[in-house]
């Protein structure tokens, strides 16, 4: 028989030579092994115990500070914050709980992430006994002693942290049995907790012990894992096997000891301050060392052999079906295998198969819409109530459609004795939207998504005749109740079928962003694009915060009001307004910082909650009023304790601002050094020394220039600027006016406007 040998381009060649490659690689492996376990294999296994268990560490102690990371931001979360202020100074019958659900999201997201190897993540807040976990809100006598029930840590043990001095605290750890509405199971847990000194709320870590150390460990059972802490407790062992009795000491700067059957291995923590320890049967160093050599050698003579054998039978079952089943494919015609491989016979058998069905899917898909197409609607809707057949069919609908959305703007919370609560008047005006609108279009369909949304999906080809008469019926009785509650009722284009559920839902949801600031509800019909924000000009910004500094709160108000009234007349919708007034309210709570004042905090949320009750121009420019008073009234207190030092600055720049004034100067008369004078004035006053000769030095040319007729360039001089250029750049930058144009103003007999830009750029 000849020999042929077979093209190198072929795959029988290519992989009959891979499988060569492999077994000599195997094969060097093998000898390698042999020659490094004869010079000293004890010792590589020692050092790799080592360096595991050092790994081990360095993951543990990574892990802990990931911990304690969460465990500190989660207790400051501002949500958190916020929910325990309310339990520690409302009454009960006061503190909105609901507010828990801002609280909760953040726990759930941080629960379920994986890389924190979590069961569970608690807020314990003991001044309500309650607890925020990953499931919802629940006592505390109903979590520790029936969801997360343990001998060890008992609700009495997590009532005794409060007393006790507040930081981050590792407890060992213990089982716990965890409870659901359908089952119970124990599982091992290391409670890892955090709490501020005399604070009322603790956050408690729920670590799986056993997740994490099959994570950072390993499962091997033949070794022992071992976590002491600094006083030489256990915090966690991975088998009962061995006790703390029985870890042997070690001498100074040993990682290692032989004791009994166990190899020992230590490894202490750097910022946890805990000790690992591993144990590691010395039968299985012995046994590894001892047949090591002999089984290699073994394995390389069979695997040599084998391998050789093994490359040429396989390659040749592999070539030989897969070259008739590219034929095949190639030519589109069904061939007869001659394989003994079961997994090519199958392949061949449905590949034709699965073309014809992969055409066939394809027509269907280009035949259909597929509800895939309205996902983000749909789960938008995911809190419908509904029977779910009648959505069913609503999702499948092949006809035109239109939605009308109906947004519920909640004010100030009802009186006690009112009965009336958030969810209930959603609830009652859901009912009767759906009474109105099923007897008016017995084609709608009305669902309530959230607590503040109302939606109805009308069918048929447009909107129906009475539709304006139906809504503005609505309308009527809704606003009989406008001092709880404001609607805003967007109606839709009309869309033809359910794949375009999505883009109706998001253009209703738009729509009611442009309400218009009235206090009563409002029908939308007009979609006007995204609104275009209203900011302050940067010389208004400035002109109108350096009056407040001044402490002139009637300039102040005078301008905003101005400012809400051409806002009304170009018919700004609400979003705008409230906008504008995050932006102002912002901005007033940061200047009012350099004051040292402790009520800048406060009175930026005081406001901010405000915001929400603001409905009309009057009730923004009442919110103004009361800010400016506010903020006036802290300013002209912090003023009033003059500094010397200040008070020698702004002498010193209101009669000599004409002169080649300078902070070194003024630091060479004070003895200080100029960065700490620097920082002193913009400290004390808000503002840098620049900014103040600046505000003087203007201030002074515009009566010049309104009371005499010196040249601007004579003005520049006499007022310090030694380059004319400079000086209308200045001017201009805090005036918003050229120094030649305010001049024509005023000899005109044009007031200067308060915030000094001309009235029309207000």
């Amino acid at each position: 028989m000849k020999w042929v040998i077979p093209n190198r381009q072929t795959l029988v060649f290519k992989i009959f030579f891979s499988f060569l490659g492999i077994i000599l690689l195997f094969s060097v492996f093998n000898a390698l092994s042999v020659h490094l376990f004869n010079r000293g294999v004890q010792n590589e296994i020692i050092q790799y115990n080592r360096l595991m268990l050092q790994n081990t560490a360095e993951r543990y102690e990574t892990h802990f500070d990931r911990i304690k990371t969460l465990l500190f931001d989660l207790y400051h979360d501002e949500n958190a914050v916020a929910f325990n202020r309310q339990l520690l100074t409302k009454p009960e019958a006061d503190v909105e709980y609901w507010k828990a659900s801002d609280v909760l999201k953040r726990v759930r997201s941080e629960a379920y992430n994986p890389m924190f190897y979590l069961n569970n993540l608690l807020l314990y807040y003991d001044s309500h006994s309650l607890v925020v976990e990953k499931e919802g809100t629940v006592g505390a006598e109903m979590m520790f002693g029936k969801f997360y029930a343990s001998a060890a840590y008992p609700i009495a043990y997590w009532k005794e942290r409060f007393g006790g001095a507040g930081h981050y605290e590792l407890h060992p750890e213990a089982t716990f049995t965890v409870s659901s509405l359908n089952a119970a199971s124990d599982v091992r847990l290391i409670p890892f907790s955090f709490r501020m000194p005399s604070s009322n709320v603790q956050a408690i870590a729920l670590l799986d012990a056993k997740a994490m150390q099959e994570a950072f460990y390993g499962t091997e059972d033949s070794r022992l894992f071992f976590l002491l802490k600094e006083d030489g407790s256990l915090l966690y062992r991975s088998s009962d096997k061995l006790g703390v009795g029985d870890i042997p000491a070690f001498e100074q700067g040993r990682s290692y000891v032989l004791a009994g059957d166990y190899y020992y291995f230590v490894e202490r923590g750097t910022g946890s301050r805990l000790t690992y320890v591993t144990a590691v049967p010395y039968a299985n160093i012995a046994s590894r060392v001892r047949n090591a050599s002999l089984t290699l050698l073994v394995v390389f003579a069979v695997s040599v052999v084998i391998g050789i054998a093994a490359s040429v039978l396989f390659s040749r079952q592999i070539n030989r079906p897969v070259k008739q089943i590219v034929t095949s494919i190639l030519r589109r015609e069904p061939v007869k295998l001659q394989s003994a491989i079961r997994e090519f016979d199958l392949i061949h058998q449905n590949i034709r198969e699965l073309m014809k069905e992969k055409e066939a899917i394809h027509r269907e898909l280009l035949g259909k819409r597929s509800l895939l197409a309205s996902f983000g609607y749909i789960n938008k809707l995911k809190a419908i109530t509904s029977n779910i057949n009648e959505w069913k069919d609503i999702a499948e609908i092949d006809e035109p459609f239109f939605v009308v959305l109906y947004q519920l703007h909640f004010k100030s919370k009802p009186a006690a004795d009112s009965g009336m609560r958030t969810d209930r008047m959603a609830y009652y005006i859901h009912e009767y939207v759906n009474v109105l609108m099923s007897e008016k279009m017995p084609s709608s369909h009305t669902f309530q998504i959230e607590n503040n949304q109302i939606l109805t999906i009308v069918r048929g080809g447009g909107y129906p005749d009475h539709l304006d008469d139906t809504l503005a019926a609505l309308k009527t009785i809704l606003d009989r109740d406008k001092a709880y509650v404001l609607a805003t009722i967007a109606v839709g284009d009309v869309h033809d079928g359910s794949g375009k559920f999505n883009e109706a839902y998001r253009q209703v949801l738009e729509m009611v962003r442009q309400a218009r600031p009235l206090d009563e509800s409002q029908v939308v019909r007009e979609h006007r694009g995204a609104p275009v924000p209203f900011v302050l000009a940067v010389p208004q910004e400035r002109e109108l915060y350096a009056n407040l500094q001044a402490g002139n709160d009637a300039f102040c108000r005078t301008f905003m009001d101005r400012m809400i009234d051409q806002m009304d007349r170009k018919e700004a919708g609400l979003a705008q307004f409230r906008q504008l007034a995050e932006g102002v309210i912002a901005r007033v709570a940061k200047m009012l910082e350099p004051y040292g004042s402790a009520d800048a905090a406060s009175l930026r949320e005081l406001h901010l909650a405000r915001l929400a009750e603001c409905f009309s121009p009057d009730q923004f420019k009442t919110l103004y009023a009361d800010l400016f008073r506010t903020a006036a009234a802290i300013v002209l207190a912090r003023k009033e304790e003059r500094d010397p030092v200040i008070a020698f600055v702004m002498d010193y720049v209101e009669n000599r601002f004409a002169d080649d004034a300078s902070l070194d100067l003024l630091a060479d008369k004070l003895n200080l050094s100029v960065a700490y004078l620097s920082v002193f004035i913009k400290e004390k006053t808000g503002a840098n020394f620049s900014e103040h000769i600046n505000a003087v030095r203007i201030r002074k040319a515009k009566e010049m220039l309104a009371g005499t007729d010196w040249s601007v360039q004579d003005i520049s001089e006499r007022i310090g600027y030694r380059n004319v250029t400079s000086f209308i750049r200045m001017f201009k930058k805090m005036t918003g006016v050229p120094p030649g144009e305010y001049r024509k103003n005023r000899l005109i007999g044009q007031p200067e406007p308060e915030n000094g830009l001309p009235m029309d750029d207000v």
